[in-house]
């Protein structure tokens, strides 16, 4: 089996330099913000909103909830975790068994530099702006936290989200290649 190499972009939002888009929320969503008792919920949501995704392929802990549930735990356990910039977005749908549809979680660097993880949105209410909200929110939470500059890395294949972070204000600063694992072959 062959290894695939993903171009990646390293992208960068200066605080100091550029104002935070407001990014509304559509009516009837609200935010939610971090709270432990909500790491479960950040786990379903996460695992929804990278299933399929070329993410999941370079990242496997993004590919099920359990993995999802390792991955919430750790982010959220570290001495550099941000709850300011760590959201949930409940959509208006009171009948869902899943009340989210957007998760972001926010960690702090070295030199006042904040590290955006995982945003994502479940596929059913993709396009209605709430990835938008969602990093300006967390960009809310990085300069009440004292941050100067935040970064995010995305797929480059992934121009929805690439165009939306250059829409925004980030810049890229740099590219990189990411090998993912082979995946197995089923034979029938």
């Amino acid at each position: 089996m062959t290894e695939r190499y993903f171009k990646r972009y390293r992208m960068e939002f200066d605080l100091r330099e550029s104002s935070i888009p407001e990014g509304p929320l559509p009516e009837g969503f609200e935010w939610i913000p971090w709270d432990p008792a909500l790491l479960e919920a950040h786990a379903i949501t996460k695992a929804e909103c990278f299933a399929g995704e070329t993410d999941s392929i370079l990242f496997p802990c993004l590919s099920h909830v359990s993995s999802c549930r390792r991955l919430m735990t750790d982010i959220s356990s570290q001495s550099n975790f941000l709850p300011e910039a760590t959201w949930l977005i409940q959509h208006p749908n009171q009948l869902a068994d899943q009340p989210y549809c957007g998760t972001i979680q926010g960690m702090r660097r070295a030199c006042r530099l904040g590290a955006v993880q995982n945003v994502g949105v479940t596929p059913e209410y993709r396009g209605l702006g709430l990835g938008t909200a969602l990093v300006c929110q967390a960009l809310r939470g990085y300069a009440e936290a004292g941050m100067h500059r935040v970064y995010l890395d995305v797929t480059a294949s992934n121009l929805v989200a690439v165009t939306l972070y250059h829409k925004i204000g980030f810049r890229i600063r740099n590219t990189s290649y990411l090998a993912a694992a082979p995946q197995p072959i089923e034979l029938s």
